[in-house]
């Protein structure tokens, strides 16, 4: 506006120079346009600041509204973002914006440790949860919630006692925590083997969230543990209606179908599971073997020189690849795949067999031999488990068979299998010796890693005072004490085994 006006004076005095006039009258003529002039700016002037002005307030504004939706962006969208990476299980993911939101000031410290806790019990790491939680709780965060991820880790755990009571307090105050709440206890209730607790629970989640794929699959990941293959196919089938980009359900899917012989339609899901990146490498192997199976040895042996490039250490890639080249006589290849992975795990007999026989083809018969042997001892010791199981019941005469079981899986097969027997036979008899003590020496192998897991021990050395007292006033008394007796004949002496993991048995749940 302030421009405009000296032309318009321009414009007027040009006009009225047009204007005839003598020369006495043009001074006055002259002075009158400056005077004129002289005004326009005087007047204009705190029109221009004001305007100005105004203008430097709007702009202030709209840059201090752009600084704290900026900042307000900056802070809250990596926490919501690792939040639902969380949810979706892309614990990765999870981490990243977790690592990214530690660099962003203003950003609360307390809701960074306490989400990198719930990432630590997500992955079974309980000692490093604890110690978040603990500097969580140290940088003011809401104490009740702290309280509430220390039970979720109880029931992830499978420590059902402290856990199972506060079920159904969390599901009618969840906080936003339903899907937390659901999933911790269904892993629960799967090492229990409470399946049907389990699948209640995720039924229930579904009607509430139909739009999560997640309990769909992991009620698969439930009837796939009772070897239920086809209703396990039909729910991660459901997780993909939900979610078709649910990849992880498509690589159960195909898992199944491998189970089934179903080669063909299990690559036709591995394919599909490629869309994450975080299932490329596996689905790869997965389709190596696939090959493998379908006499294309060729194809499977150049997907897994490209996947053992990549990752060298891959225990499934060198597992597959060593078997096709132990098939096609290349001994001396195939025993500096298969070596590392015997010598990490003596228990895998596919590796192991292998190994064997790529010894022998280079004429190691001592050494090969000494594998076979054992290869044969550990199937013996797992099918006599295995024929166990098929004949068990389920009272408490049951109990006896249940131990030997677990011990068996203990010494040749895996922890998770001897502890999901274990349990079983604490829920039939709780005041049973022989189960209490092996409880005691389980949870304090794992008290070393998580010692959120002490309170487990003391809980056991409890009750196993408890019952030898009770056991010792029988004998005064002239009764028995039931459960109070020494160990049955038929279970062995239980076997200290080594613990290298810090995690809690667990159901695959990824």
């Amino acid at each position: 506006m302030g421009s405009e006006t000296p032309q318009n004076d321009h414009a007027d005095s040009t006009s009225s120079n047009d204007q005839p006039s003598t020369e006495e009258e043009a001074p006055a003529e002259e002075e009158a346009p400056a005077e004129e002039e002289a005004g326009s700016i005087i007047t204009s002037s705190p029109t221009v600041n004001t305007n100005r002005a105004t203008r430097l307030v709007t702009i202030a504004v709209a840059f201090a509204a752009i600084l704290v939706g900026g900042s307000y962006y900056a802070t809250t969208h990596p926490i919501n973002e690792a939040k639902a990476s969380l949810l979706d299980h892309k614990l990765e993911i999870a981490q990243e914006w977790i690592t990214f939101a530690q660099k962003v000031p203003f950003v609360k410290k307390s809701e960074i440790h306490f989400l990198t806790a719930r990432l630590e019990r997500r992955k079974g790491n309980y000692r490093q949860m604890s110690k978040y939680l603990d500097l969580a709780q140290d940088a003011g965060y809401d104490p009740e919630m702290i309280d509430r991820e220390r039970i979720l880790a109880s029931a992830q755990s499978a420590d059902l006692d402290k856990a199972r009571p506060h079920l159904a307090k969390f599901l009618e105050d969840p906080r936003g925590d339903e899907r937390e709440i659901c999933e911790a206890y269904v892993i629960g209730f799967i090492q229990f083997q409470l399946n049907d607790s389990a699948i209640d629970l995720v039924r229930a989640w579904q009607q509430d969230f139909p739009a999560d794929a997640r309990p769909h699959y992991l009620e698969g990941i439930i009837y796939k543990s009772m070897n239920v293959n086809k209703e396990a196919e039909q729910c991660f089938l459901n997780a993909l209606k939900v979610d078709p980009k649910y990849y992880a359900a498509a690589m159960e899917i195909a898992d199944v179908l491998l189970e089934l012989k179903k080669t063909e339609r299990a690559l036709k899901y591995l394919k599909l599971a490629e869309g994450d990146p975080l299932l490329l490498i596996d689905s790869y192997v997965a389709q190596a073997h696939c090959y493998r199976m379908l006499g294309q040895a060729d194809k499977a042996e150049k997907i897994l020189r490209v996947v053992l490039q990549k990752m060298p250490d891959h225990y499934a890639a060198s597992n597959e690849l060593g078997r096709i080249l132990v098939v096609d006589r290349r001994y001396a290849e195939a025993i500096p795949l298969l070596q590392p992975i015997v010598d990490n795990d003596e228990l895998l007999t596919d590796p192991r067999q292998s190994l064997a026989m790529a010894l022998r083809g280079e004429g190691r018969l001592e050494e090969a031999q000494a594998h076979f042997d054992a290869v044969e001892d550990i199937k013996n010791h797992l099918a006599t488990a295995n024929q166990i199981v098929e004949t068990i019941g389920n009272g408490p005469d049951s109990i006896n068979d249940r131990l030997t079981v677990a011990q068996i899986f203990w010494k040749y097969g895996s922890e998770q299998d001897a502890m999901v027997w274990m349990r079983t036979a604490y829920l039939l008899n709780s005041k049973y010796l022989p189960t209490l003590e092996f409880l005691l020496m389980y949870y304090k192998e794992k008290a070393k890693q998580n010692p959120e897991l002490q309170n487990q021990v003391v809980k056991f050395e409890r009750e196993i005072a408890f019952v030898k007292a009770q056991a010792n006033r029988s004998v005064d008394d002239g009764t028995a004490a039931p459960g109070s007796g020494p160990a049955p004949s038929n279970v062995p002496i239980l076997p200290q085994q080594n613990q290298t993991e810090n995690t809690d048995p667990a159901p695959s749940t990824n």
